[in-house]
């Protein structure tokens, strides 16, 4: 067996891993939710609210680490690549175009 099936067949066992894990957390998280939404004491209990506020604020973090490191790119300059062959002469030009 070569590195890259190996390597191939890892990403994906640890995607559909992880989409299962999601899943499964937002289906437990939605039983969690309904089954107090059904007990009127439940959500006068402060434990169990704080409980789903802590779930979801754990749930978010990736996408919170994701936005903090998105704004560390925010000042540099974007670089594009263009192939065209010119009409003249059939070579193939190659434009850099840098954002401002």
């Amino acid at each position: 067996m070569k590195i890259k099936t190996v390597w191939k067949w890892t990403k994906i066992i640890w995607g559909l891993t992880y989409i299962g894990f999601v899943v499964i957390f937002v289906i437990v998280l939605g039983f969690f939710i309904a089954g107090m939404l059904q007990d009127k004491t439940a959500l006068i209990d402060t434990v169990a609210m704080s409980t789903v506020t802590l779930l979801l604020a754990f749930a978010s973090l990736p996408n919170l680490l994701i936005q903090l490191l998105s704004l560390l790119e925010i000042n540099q300059k974007k670089t594009f690549t263009a192939t065209k062959k010119c009409p003249n002469c059939r070579h193939t030009i190659d434009l850099k175009i840098t954002e401002d």
